[in-house]
């Protein structure tokens, strides 16, 4: 297993970089093309989407098990202080920005009308709302958990000359992170780079994985609560 452990990262790393954008680009054309034949097209999506990045956890899980300390190599420890309090804060911005934009109305329609061209991906129905919901939660910890828990302490055994660069390792993350979503166009990939980016920083000053977690769990959720009132109006049309 010990020596399992460095092909693995290298065949994840290489995977991270080269096949997942592709892999992910093919299942976003292949939904949009599936839509027009099958109702339930969106549906097999979501599930395929929580295997295919549960298996990520699998094949990280296997290369941490000969590694002393394998859960502080991932981050999956408890914050320190700056963490409990930016963890506390992004909470608090959380709730407050789905308060702020329910009760304004232009606000919320800004809102959705940037998400339009991501929209393909969003729910409109029960059951797949409860599927977004599921995959929302595996994205929170399969995405934290490779772009940042791993990548975050491979990258600098690739470049050492970086190791003590905290800010280019999140910038790599960040990158890294955005790539994958190169279906979404450059907008997309920039987006979800500085969000990566955003979540790298948030790991390296909490000297946890925690934070970044639960903050990307309650950012997916979030999109799926103030889009909600969009479902219903479609129905009551």
């Amino acid at each position: 297993m010990a020596l399992l452990s460095p092909f693995l990262m290298l065949l994840l790393a290489a995977y991270t970089v080269l096949v997942e954008p592709i892999a992910r680009t093919n299942f976003y054309r292949n939904l949009k093309k599936q839509l027009n034949i099958d109702p339930k097209a969106r549906l097999l999506f979501y599930r395929t989407q929580v295997l295919w990045e549960w298996s990520w956890v699998i094949v990280i899980a296997l290369i941490v098990i000969p590694i002393p300390n394998p859960l502080l190599w991932l981050g999956l420890v408890l914050p320190n202080q700056i963490g409990w309090i930016i963890l506390l804060g992004l909470l608090a911005g959380v709730v407050l920005s789905i308060v702020l934009l329910r009760r304004s109305p232009r606000a919320l329609a800004a809102m959705r009308r940037s998400l339009e061209s991501s929209s393909i991906l969003l729910p409109s129905g029960a059951a797949e709302r409860k599927w977004f919901a599921i995959s929302a939660i595996t994205a929170g910890i399969s995405e934290e958990l490779l772009y940042r828990g791993f990548l975050m302490s491979f990258l600098p055994t690739i470049f050492p000359m970086f190791a003590r660069q905290f800010i280019i390792i999140c910038l790599l993350s960040g990158l890294i992170n955005g790539l994958s979503r190169a279906y979404l166009g450059l907008r997309g990939m920039v987006a979800t780079a500085l969000t990566g980016f955003s979540f790298a920083i948030v790991y390296f000053l909490s000297g946890s994985l925690v934070p970044a977690i639960v903050i990307h769990i309650l950012a997916e959720l979030r999109t799926l609560i103030l889009w909600e009132p969009e479902i219903k109006k479609k129905k009551s049309k």
